[in-house]
């Protein structure tokens, strides 16, 4: 009988202690800190990203390749030439705040939108403010006109102070709208027709003095089928 107990008592095993439950409270700060680094991280890229062309080029390319292209690839567009000035961002002159950025790309998301664009127009004060065309005195009401020698000077106020954008385009071959009305004849007796521009057909026989890579009113006319 003894034997038995003996027996019994030495195949029983000790009761095993409740595991304990992981917890998690003292993970959960390193978890929320890390978080809010990697959102932190990724808001700023993305702040930064959507002031460049490529943030425009890959989210809405189907509508913005153009100015895409005129801005990195085409080095005859005046958007290509600004580039360096603005950092390479299209945010240095297209200003916007986060909201119409949001809804600018909710609606190509969608499809809600109407081409062609509405064009976006810079005034005189814009092009001529501190850090960009004053210094260089490029038109009326800089420090004075880069063209000021010429025999026929396009930047004169003689018809008044005209718009930059009524020549100077962007993303767009740029228009010498001096050429509607003046003519060859305006250089002759003057100097000539200055250095980097040429002769181009004005219509009805006429020509005229054009930058170099510049296109005329008559020849947009023609484009457009008017």
């Amino acid at each position: 009988m003894a034997d038995e107990i003996k027996e019994t008592a030495g195949t029983e095993t000790p009761e095993q202690a409740p595991k304990k439950k992981k917890s998690w409270k003292g993970k959960r700060l390193p978890i929320v800190i890390a978080a809010v680094v990697v959102v932190t991280v990724l808001g700023v890229a993305g702040w930064a990203w959507r002031a460049t062309p490529q943030f425009c080029d890959t989210i809405c390319h189907s509508t913005m390749g153009k100015y895409y292209d005129s801005f990195v690839n085409d080095s005859t567009s005046l958007a290509y030439q600004h580039a360096s000035a603005v950092n390479n961002q299209c945010l240095g002159c297209h200003e916007q705040t986060l909201s119409q950025s949001m809804h600018q790309t909710q609606a190509q998301l969608a499809g809600s939108y109407s081409e062609p664009f509405e064009k976006v127009v810079f005034s005189n004060d814009f092009c001529l403010q501190s850090g960009c065309h004053t210094g260089g005195g490029v038109m009326p009401g800089a420090t004075e006109s880069s063209t000021a020698d010429y025999p026929f000077d396009p930047h004169s106020t003689y018809h008044g102070v005209q718009q930059c954008n009524s020549c100077h385009l962007m993303h767009d071959q740029s228009v010498f709208t001096c050429a509607s009305c003046h003519q060859v004849g305006a250089w002759e007796g003057e100097g000539g027709v200055p250095d980097g521009w040429v002769v181009m057909e004005l219509g009805d026989g006429k020509t005229g003095g054009v930058p170099d890579g510049w296109t005329t009113p008559m020849l947009v006319q023609q484009e457009r089928g008017e």
